[in-house]
């Protein structure tokens, strides 16, 4: 039997790393691995398409990815994690206390190049961060 596959969901620093330079190692992950985006990062990628066509083409290529969504009671809990964070004097960009959020909701790996992801994983430590 192979080897099981990781569940990754990729931070969109790391795609544009990726599709603007390409690395033997990253491109092993991307082919290996179960990769997955969510909403912010979706939003994110398409926000910085320069021309129509691009734009197309991200669409296309975040479509062939698996897609983490969030429903209301998920906003809950996201409010209580900020909430949580806030109170220790720990201050982290929204967007990426909901991408650490939806890691862990679906037991996924989390890759990124942010650094608050660390500080976000010294308080939540079902967060698991990928590294190449």
């Amino acid at each position: 039997m192979g080897k099981q596959k990781k569940l990754i969901l990729v931070d969109s620093n790391i795609i544009i790393d990726f599709w603007k330079k390409p690395t033997a190692s990253s491109r092993k992950i991307f082919e290996d691995e179960n990769i997955a985006v969510c909403g912010i990062i979706q939003a994110e990628l398409i926000h910085g398409a320069k021309t129509d066509n691009e734009l197309s083409r991200i669409v296309k290529a975040l479509d062939e990815l698996i897609f983490f969504d969030i429903d209301r009671e998920d906003w809950i809990v996201i409010g209580k994690f900020l909430n949580k964070l806030r109170k220790k004097g720990i201050t982290v960009p929204f967007q990426d206390a909901i991408i650490a959020y939806i890691a862990v909701k679906y037991d996924a790996y989390l890759w990124s190049n942010d650094q608050h992801f660390k500080i976000i994983q010294t308080n939540v430590k079902q967060l698991r961060l990928f590294q190449l």
